[in-house]
């Protein structure tokens, strides 16, 4: 008996196996590989006319590899024919089909009259009409407006490709509940820090006055200015170390909707994974119930991540279709092209492409290059038109290839002469960077200063720059509109890069808003590079775990039985088994979750996963030795264990420890008093276990009085270009200064051998080596001194302490004028700024309240301070006066 199927399935299963298809097809990849490199394309009209046939029909299947590969038919002839009527014509056919009714009024079209055409169109216009935005113009394209209805559930988790515009999504859902009246507090969760400056900055441009008018606040702190006001609604990004810290401050406000953009970072396998645990475990404890949204990147089981609320529910949905293209490229060893064929699962030979061919003169240029592999990436860069992200797996690969590619553009005419004066002088006259920037390059990482950071990619947004060579910073959310990424390394780091990893970046090209058709380069240096890049693109298998799954293994939960029984909270049997720090990191504070909810018999996650691989008489006899060498005592932040709080408390009470004063008797940054409390603190909290890198010992003192002294440095207010300076000369007259042990030094490769002093190599060392002490610093020590800052409050019935390093570091500044700008939303460079500037822009009146004169503040010469003032007025226009 013959099976029935319906037409589009028997449809969609001819097309799947039409011979003329695939080699039309493959013909397309061929002929726009040529068109890249400015080579005449090789398809005769009627092979554009066939598959432009071809493209209507698949658009209309509901197949969604034929739906994805039609869109990439119609945009990339579009891309290589852009004056072509019919093409323009097809295209707009598919994009209706597909969901997109964005375009530009110069590609609407008008069907002839007729019966057929009016039904067409009035069914097209019903279409768009419910697909118009809910905010502003424009329309939900493709799957979005699914994905948008799904935000009001009380428990969801999606996934769709990184150019599917969830954030977008998500802060368009804030907008209109706030437009619309709605007395609602939002919770929106980043991964970095510098996110939340992006996205704050973009809810305050979308909101303007309504913020007002609603009385609603945009707060990144606990501590904000108005934060603790009940009458105010709020919407607080931030990331989840900081709304952890909330929920651990007394927090007590309701909270209606949790966002958690790129969800996916609940997978990772380091200590920041487990802080998304510890958020849903204290939300339940506080009985505050949101609406909770997970977001994350195309992944086959978004559902997963619901588990960390409700384990029960394996409700999903995932947005398949991507309304952009990529189109990959696989270079070998000797530079040879292939190009992947998503209709037929193979990577296909381009034989008539080969670009080291005619690169022998830029060879010439870049001759110390290890070999063929990077010739071809340059000459990638040589010939490729748009904008270029190139992907490198370290810093120092980075910066190297920058630097390389600058070399071969020394001859090309200097532009952004005043981005380069901006860097030089915001972080140092010899900072690559400033010079880069002239040839429209870039490097782009975590340890370039914020503000920099931030004006490279706005640079790049606006077409200022054409080429940024970053790190996997990339993934974290950065959008950047680039035409091509090229890719040379399939690791992060020394960690091999995953399928979903390899999609998030490669998806990052190819913007909804921009471009919407990215090519991806990938340079294998190697015969196994070039078969892990080939597996990583043809890979199906984009299935995910949660970080805890992934971790704790039945041999480690046994090992961390076993060591909790024996009282032994540094997990030592653990940490023998376990080489990877970021790994153990891990481990240790599920343990130390897992411990809090033995001691609270408290029921979640992570007790599940545990509970599952320890008995139940080990876990009696767990609970039985920490209430006996602790009592009662419970340590609920996650970055301590209990040994570690019990002493700390037991100091506190025992005598009169406190900060000591930031500058000394004789008016000098006081660092033996500063060195002699981060020891006392080491001591009261176990560095020498716990954190032996800043341990201070009998032999080895100088690393906590080289951070001593740069703590100090960086609580006074002084600018990163002041600490660049400072930095750079310390390190002339001790060459190890922040990096005894050499490992960034090592790690950089630069000058390893005899160094040579003011250098612009020693120059760049520095800043760099300067960049990530005070990341150590503000993620080390900010932990250690809120919780002693907390402790003195406590313990002492102080409501707050005058002289708080937790606040002073958190801000970096002891001026509370300044530290009272940072929390309006300004950047630390912008309030010294303002603070130091002539014209005094604060005044307090008669009942201490501080206010802005707007004048005075819009007045002053800077760009940054302007464009800042116009986002936070809009947040605190009652703190903004016009003065005389």
């Amino acid at each position: 008996m013959t099976e029935m199927r319906n037409l589009r399935d028997a449809i969609a299963a001819d097309l799947k196996r039409n011979e003329y298809l695939k080699k039309l097809h493959q013909q397309l990849l061929r002929s726009y590989a040529l068109y890249l490199f400015e080579k005449q394309p090789d398809l005769s009209i009627k092979e554009i006319q066939d598959m432009l046939i071809f493209s209507d029909h698949m658009s209309k299947t509901t197949d969604i590899s034929l739906e994805q590969l039609s869109l990439e038919i119609v945009i990339t002839l579009n891309k290589m024919y852009p004056d072509s009527h019919s093409i323009k014509f097809y295209k707009n056919r598919v994009f209706e089909e597909l969901g997109n009714f964005s375009r530009p009024s110069n590609e609407e079209f008008k069907l002839e009259r007729s019966v057929n055409s009016l039904a067409e169109s009035v069914r097209k216009k019903d279409e768009q009409t419910s697909r118009k935005l809910p905010t502003g113009k424009g329309y939900f394209i493709g799957e979005q407006k699914g994905l948008y209805d799904s935000l009001p559930y009380k428990l969801n988790s999606f996934s769709a490709p990184t150019s599917m515009g969830k954030s977008f999504l998500m802060k368009m859902f804030i907008e209109e509940k706030v437009k619309s009246f709605a007395r609602l507090n939002f919770v929106y969760l980043v991964p970095t820090k510098a996110l939340i400056s992006e996205v704050t900055y973009d809810l305050c441009s979308r909101l303007g006055n309504y913020l007002k008018e609603r009385n609603y606040r945009v707060v990144n702190h606990f501590d904000s200015i108005g934060a603790e006001d009940t009458s105010t609604n709020f919407i607080y990004v931030m990331t989840p170390e900081r709304f952890e810290y909330l929920l651990l401050n007394n927090f007590s406000m309701k909270i209606d909707y949790l966002f958690i953009d790129e969800a996916q970072n609940i997978s990772k396998k380091d200590s920041r994974s487990t802080i998304y645990y510890r958020i849903f475990d204290l939300l339940k404890r506080q009985n505050i119930d949101p609406n909770v949204t997970f977001a994350s990147p195309l992944i086959d089981n978004p559902q997963i991540y619901k588990k960390l609320v409700d384990p029960k529910n394996s409700d999903s949905l995932k947005a398949n279709i991507s309304p952009v293209s990529q189109i990959y490229f696989l270079l070998n060893s000797q530079g040879r092209f292939e190009v992947y064929d998503q209709l037929t699962f193979t990577f296909l030979k381009i034989d008539n492409l080969d670009i080291l061919s005619s690169e022998v003169a830029l060879y010439n240029l870049l001759n110390n290059l290890p070999g063929k592999t990077e010739v071809a990436l340059y000459s990638l860069l040589n010939n490729l038109p748009g904008k270029t992200l190139v992907y490198r797996n370290s810093i120092n690969n980075a910066v190297n290839g920058a630097k390389r590619w600058y070399r071969f553009n020394e001859e090309t005419a200097e532009t952004n002469l005043d981005l380069s004066e901006y860097i030089s002088k915001h972080v140092h006259p010899d900072y690559y960077l400033s010079n880069l920037v002239k040839k429209k390059i870039a490097y782009h990482f975590g340890k370039v200063p914020d503000e920099v950071r931030n004006k490279i990619e706005q640079a790049f947004r606006e077409g200022d720059l054409d080429t940024i060579f970053c790190t996997s910073t990339l993934m974290e959310g950065v959008n950047l509109p680039a035409d091509n990424i090229i890719i040379d390394s399939s690791g992060i780091g020394k960690r091999k890069m995953d399928e979903v990893q390899f999609k998030n970046l490669t998806g990052r090209v190819g913007r909804l808003s921009n471009s919407m058709l990215g090519n991806v380069f990938m340079v294998s240096k190697t015969d196994s590079a070039y078969k892990k890049f080939k597996k990583l693109v043809e890979s199906k298998n984009m299935v995910v775990k949660l970080s805890v799954d992934s971790l704790i293994k039945p041999k480690i939960a046994k090992k961390i039985s076993n060591d909790l029984k024996s009282g032994d909270l540094s997990l030592s049997s653990v940490k023998e088994e376990v080489k990877s720090p970021q790994e153990f990191d891990s481990i240790r504070k599920f343990s130390l979750i897992y411990l809090n909810s033995l001691q609270t018999e408290n029921e979640n996650l992570v007790t599940e996963q545990f509970n599952r691989k320890i008995s139940v008489e080990d876990r009696v006899l767990i609970k039985n030795k920490f209430k006996e060498q602790y009592g009662d005592y419970k340590e609920d932040d996650v970055n301590f264990s209990v040994d570690q709080s019990t002493r700390l408390v037991d100091r506190v009470k025992d005598t009169d420890i406190n900060y000591p004063q930031v500058f000394s008797d004789t008016g000098e940054l006081n660092v033996e008093g500063a060195y002699l409390f981060l020891k006392e603190l080491g001591e009261i909290f176990n560095w020498q276990t716990y954190e032996s890198e800043i341990a201070s010992s009998e032999e080895n003192s100088t690393v906590l009085k080289d951070y001593a002294e740069l703590l100090l440095h960086w609580m006074n207010s002084e600018p990163i270009s002041e600490l660049c300076s400072l930095v750079i000369e310390r390190r002339n007259n001790d060459y190890d200064f922040l990096d005894r042990d050499r490992k960034i030094r090592k790690r950089q490769g630069i000058n390893s051998g005899t160094p040579t002093m003011g250098s612009m190599d020693e120059s760049n060392l520095s800043i760099q080596v300067l960049m990530s002490a005070l990341s150590d610093i503000q993620f080390k020590f900010s932990n250690y001194f809120l919780k002693f800052s907390q402790t003195i409050m406590k313990e002492r019935q102080l409501i707050e302490i005058d002289n708080d390093w937790y606040k002073y570091l958190e801000y970096g500044s002891i001026n509370e004028d300044i530290i009272w700008l940072e929390k309006l939303g300004y950047s630390r460079n912008s309030a010294i700024t303002i603070v130091k500037s002539r014209g005094k822009a604060i005044i307090t009146d008669e009942f201490g309240s501080k206010f802005l004169l707007k004048n005075v503040v819009e007045s002053m010469d800077d760009t940054d301070i302007i464009q800042e003032t116009e986002q936070i007025i809009k947040n605190y226009p009652a703190l903004f006066v016009n003065g005389d």
